[in-house]
C-alpha cells in the first residue's frame, strides 16, 4: 500500500519525506470530466479544440476533490483511430452512467499534466 511505501522510503528529493511528496502529488492530481471529453480532443496529442478562447488543454480538467478517486485511466496510442476510440469511450460513459448514476472521470496525460 501507499502507507507501507511511505514507511519504507525515509527520504526522497533531498530533505522532503516521501509522505509529504506523496501528499504533494495527491493534491496536484488531476482528472477530466466524460462531459469535456469530445471526438476532437481523442484526434490528436496536441489539438487544442475550437481555441478561440485562449485557454490550454490543461483547463479541460480539474482537480480531484479530497475523498473523490478517478474511475478511468486512459491509457492509449495516439496513432489509434480517434473515431473508434471516442465511440468505445462513448459506450464505457454510457455503461459506467447507467451502473453508478453519473459520468465518469478520466486521467489523460494531454489534460492532466501541466
Amino acid at each position: 500500500s501507499a502507507r507501507s511505501c511511505v514507511q519504507w522510503l525515509p527520504l526522497v528529493g533531498g530533505s522532503e519525506t516521501a509522505e509529504v511528496l506523496l501528499n504533494e502529488a495527491c493534491g496536484n492530481l488531476r482528472c477530466i470530466d466524460w462531459s469535456n471529453i469530445t471526438a476532437e480532443l481523442m484526434q490528436s496529442s496536441t489539438l487544442v479544440p475550437g481555441n478561440s478562447e485562449g485557454y490550454t488543454l490543461y483547463d479541460l480538467s480539474r482537480p480531484v476533490k479530497q475523498s473523490e478517486t478517478i474511475d478511468f485511466f486512459m491509457s492509449h496510442s495516439w496513432h489509434d483511430d480517434p473515431k473508434a476510440k471516442f465511440e468505445m469511450l462513448s459506450a464505457v460513459a454510457s455503461d459506467f452512467r447507467r451502473k453508478y448514476g453519473r459520468n465518469p472521470t478520466f486521467w489523460l496525460d494531454k489534460v492532466c499534466i501541466d
